[in-house]
């Protein structure tokens, strides 16, 4: 839950809606709490009880145990939320399971994807033997993460080389089509009222309640994705508590380093007074950028001087796209001075390329030089 309110909702108007199946009063009363906290004129809570069955959903260290009356128990509270949905007219649903922590970026970057159904992918070793960890996304029938052709017959060797090459995309930061999702999904309004919903197909033997709404979207005429971007982490079991700190203070310091080398870098590297820029952001690029940047650089200061140009450029509103090997910064410029004694102003959207050095800094290797100098 402190994932939920530590969401950016930038320009959104948010509503929780919590099912209460707890066995026990303690997580109950997180619910009543997060309620009382995020109650606001802006932002409604409503919290589902009585809901409660006989059947128990026993997790272990070792896995979760499911029965066909708890797989369709749940289809029937996601029903539910999909009718509070529609009734209530909201543009979008996005469905999270109680053991999913996502990062504080990813409604924004869900929406911004603008796919009907989308889900945010996080990674998991179902069995603890297991050595990979799988995502929660594959692209037909019950679990089959193979990309092939229909009739294609593929031998073993093919087949573990096209999983290896699904699984490596899945790993790099991008919106991608699949045939089935679950668990971290944002839906819209438009799929809704085309009828997708987590009823059983009663002519399809596929256990899950993922699988049956996968395949009625499909049927509908609807595309499935997966979003890349910001891995959630899953808490299969108990024992993954220990790690989700890391997760989070990552998340937030690795975020935290990037934006202020990225925000530094542009600002010194665009701001021109006194016929002078500071030669610091030097430090702050990758050998080959600045190879690039320097005569660049040398022939914009001439036209500065020659025009009487002064300038100062100020970097805001940063979102990053984040990958094991490098990251995209995404960012507004906004760009205020004077040429031969008129003022001129200029915002613009930009981006930039971060590396890690072997220090383990992130430096800028590529940018759009003429967002900053022109």
């Amino acid at each position: 839950m402190l994932s939920l309110e530590e969401l950016d909702k930038s320009h959104l108007k948010i509503d929780f809606l919590f099912i209460d199946d707890n066995i026990t009063a303690e997580s109950s009363l997180l619910l009543d709490n997060f309620g009382k906290s995020n109650s606001t004129n802006d932002s409604a809570v409503t919290i589902y009880r009585d809901l409660k069955s006989m059947d128990e959903y026993i997790c272990t260290e070792e896995t979760h145990h499911w029965n066909e009356s708890l797989v369709w128990k749940v289809a029937n509270f996601k029903n539910i939320i999909i009718e509070q949905t529609l009734r209530k007219n909201y543009d979008y649903l996005l469905l999270i399971d109680s053991d999913i922590v996502i990062h504080p970026k990813t409604l924004l970057q869900l929406l911004k994807a603008q796919k009907d159904i989308i889900s945010n992918i996080f990674w998991t070793k179902y069995d603890r033997n297991q050595q990979l960890e799988l995502p929660q996304v594959w692209l037909r029938d019950f679990y089959d993460q193979v990309p092939r052709q229909r009739g294609e017959v593929l031998n073993n060797e093919e087949k573990v080389k096209r999983w290896r090459q699904f699984m490596q995309q899945l790993r790099q930061p991008g919106v991608y089509e699949v045939g089935g999702l679950g668990a971290c999904t944002l839906i819209s309004r438009r799929a809704l009222e085309m009828g997708v919903n987590f009823k059983p197909i009663t002519n399809l033997s596929f256990w899950g309640e993922d699988r049956h709404f996968c395949i009625r979207a499909v049927v509908l005429g609807l595309t499935l994705y997966v979003d890349t971007h910001y891995p959630a982490y899953h808490i299969y079991r108990e024992s993954e508590l220990l790690n989700l700190a890391d997760y989070k203070s990552k998340n937030q310091e690795l975020s935290n380093k990037v934006i202020q080398n990225v925000k530094r870098a542009i600002e010194m590297l665009g701001t021109y007074h006194d016929k002078q820029r500071s030669q610091e952001w030097q430090s702050l690029f990758t050998k080959k950028s600045k190879a690039r940047l320097l005569p660049l650089l040398e022939k914009n200061d001439q036209k500065n001087l020659k025009q009487n140009i002064t300038i100062t450029i100020t970097a805001s509103d940063f979102l990053i796209e984040e990958n094991h090997n490098f990251q995209k910064v995404r960012f507004t410029i906004i760009k205020k001075g004077t040429q031969d004694g008129k003022s001129f102003f200029e915002q613009l959207e930009s981006f930039v390329i971060v590396l890690p050095d072997e220090k383990g800094d992130w430096l800028i290797d590529t940018l759009v030089v003429e967002d900053i100098l022109e």
